[in-house]
């Protein structure tokens, strides 16, 4: 159980470094690309491509951590009208649901980011793949939060 906490501290410092660095790089480059659009003759081209696969790294990165604190919408105004063990029950399924969804999403996106190697992004030349790794990130790291939540609702009475 011991390797589990430091697994999941683990993952947690490397998605909460990971989405304060992509937040923070997309504030960096959007604000070159307003002084450029402002005092120069033209903008670099290679900060909306930039600016673009930053913001998607942070929402790949924030969206294991909203699933861990809970910070996804819910409907509780529905949810609180259930009893306690059909809260349960309803909880159970859907994070089995989300786990299944993470686990055809995550599949999926390991093909796209096969595929990407072999294209490049359009200004900054790179392979696609760095940022199609985007897509498994997220749904990796949703899964196993969802895996985790769900072994807790199995183990409490």
């Amino acid at each position: 159980m011991q390797i589990i906490n430091k697994i999941q501290k683990g993952l947690g410092v490397f998605l909460k470094a990971g989405t304060i660095l992509s937040t923070f790089g997309f504030i960096g480059i959007t604000l070159i690309q307003i002084y450029g659009r402002f005092f120069m003759d033209k903008a670099p081209s290679w900060t909306e491509e930039a600016s673009r696969l930053l913001f998607v790294f942070a929402i790949a990165f924030s969206s294991g951590l909203a699933m861990k604190t809970d910070f996804y919408v819910s409907f509780d105004f529905i949810f609180n009208k259930f009893s306690k063990i059909w809260q349960k029950h309803l909880l159970k399924a859907t994070y089995l649901f989300v786990i299944v969804l993470c686990i055809i999403f995550t599949f999926y996106g390991m093909q796209l980011v096969e595929a990407g190697w072999k294209e490049q992004s359009p200004s900054m030349k790179f392979p696609m793949a760095i940022a199609f790794i985007s897509m498994p990130l997220m749904g990796l790291t949703i899964g196993i939060y969802a895996l985790l939540k769900m072994f807790k609702l199995f183990k409490t009475k």
